[in-house]
């Protein structure tokens, strides 16, 4: 094994095992994050992610409003930027069923990220994340509900990214506007 991926293993574990977090799930998220930040090396991941952050997030509301064609407080009131990560602050995320809230969840999300943000694929780590923080996410079905016409995957297990497809952002943006009505 490459002597830099067992040091990024070992820096990761120590860090994970100091946080003394409890939940499995969040667990995983934050070693994996860990061994990305370590791999990455330390001081380059730090400042190229501040750059392009403070460049993004400055432009986020406005160019999120532009391409939905909805006003910057009305979208205010549904998304919130919290660590640098986009997080719906809707009191409920609509839908019939908890597969459909959790499929709405990430299908507001990944607009934001790709209408506001311009990041075209999002791990399912920052989704699950979001579902978490909404009180939606359930560690054996999550992905399993993103399985629709209206996202795109790529990847596996901790790698998998995904996508709106066309049909699935003119959705979103259909989602998002009855929302804010």
């Amino acid at each position: 094994m490459d002597t830099k991926l067992q040091d990024a293993l070992k820096k990761a574990n120590v860090e994970v095992e100091k946080a003394k977090i409890s939940d499995p799930e969040l667990k995983k998220i934050a070693f994996s994050k860990a061994v990305d930040f370590y791999l990455q090396g330390e001081k380059e991941s730090v400042q190229s992610r501040e750059t392009a952050n403070n460049t993004k997030e400055s432009d986020f509301w406005a160019t999120l409003a532009s391409s939905t064609n909805i006003e910057e407080e009305k979208l205010k009131d549904i998304y919130s930027i919290k660590d640098k990560q986009i997080v719906l602050v809707i009191s409920a995320v609509p839908g019939e069923s908890k597969a459909d809230k959790q499929r709405n969840l990430a299908t507001l999300i990944l607009l934001a990220y790709h209408s506001g943000l311009g990041y075209e694929w999002i791990s399912s780590s920052l989704l699950a994340e979001a579902a978490s923080h909404s009180k939606l996410y359930d560690t054996s079905k999550f992905a399993q509900n993103l399985k629709s016409d209206s996202f795109r995957s790529t990847g596996v297990k901790k790698g998998l990214k995904y996508k709106l497809s066309g049909p699935g952002l003119n959705d979103a943006k259909g989602l998002l506007t009855n929302i804010t009505k």
